[in-house]
């Protein structure tokens, strides 16, 4: 019996750290010793929820958007206040969500309609500092196949969803220069453990590991 929990706990642990990757670059304190501010872009925020059965299809699809226009500002919000919470941090400022929003908003190749971001990826990340006037930048992503709301949601019955619904997110952080600092990815986390706000799935991703983003986790020597 003894033998078969050993293989059975190194099946778990390596599943899970196939699930969750990290990537720091060697000298990061090098870099971020040379900064002063970075923005938090909006998050790519995708809904992959299926539609319960009692529910009609255009209050879903209402759902959907309006979750994924509302979950894109919540992350980045969430993000931001989160670095400014912590105790003892690198001093390296956010730039606030207003400023960068507003930036991003008249750049010529980001569309913005009806509170709804297109793709950044028109600019590389190197381009999206000079345009926000920044040392770095911070992209995150989630994909979410349950429904979380924000401040802004419209108002929504609890969705019971069939099955057991996942996230999957990752932040990435990118110098002025291009490069890729910090990376930080994690799959098949269950949704079932993170409440029912963006700002709980937030808590939750930082628990996860996202904690040990530089600006919060590293202690310069």
């Amino acid at each position: 019996m003894k033998n078969f929990f050993i293989p059975l706990i190194l099946f778990i642990v390596s599943f899970d750290l196939k699930a969750q990757r990290d990537y720091t670059i060697d000298n990061i304190e090098e870099y971020i010793s040379n900064q002063k501010t970075f923005a938090v872009i909006p998050f790519t925020f995708r809904v992959t929820a299926e539609k319960p059965r009692k529910m009609e299809q255009s209050d879903f699809e209402a759902s959907v958007n309006d979750a994924e226009k509302n979950g894109a500002i919540a992350a980045q919000e969430s993000l931001i206040n989160r670095v400014l919470r912590k105790k003892n941090r690198v001093a390296v400022d956010p730039q606030p969500q207003a400023r960068t929003n507003t930036l991003l908003k008249r750049a010529g190749e980001i569309t913005y309609t009806d509170g709804v971001w297109g793709s950044f990826d028109a600019y590389l990340p190197e381009e999206l500092c000079e345009l926000l006037g920044v040392d770095a930048v911070i992209i995150g992503n989630v994909s979410s196949g349950k429904i979380f709301t924000t401040a802004g949601s419209i108002a929504l019955k609890v969705l019971r969803l069939g099955g057991s619904p996942e996230v999957s997110a990752d932040l990435t952080l990118f110098d002025k220069d291009g490069t890729m600092l910090w990376q930080w990815s994690s799959r098949n986390m269950k949704a079932s453990s993170m409440g029912n706000s963006v700002d709980n799935m937030m808590d939750y991703i930082f628990k996860k590991g996202a904690r040990k983003m530089p600006y919060t986790g590293l202690v310069l020597k």
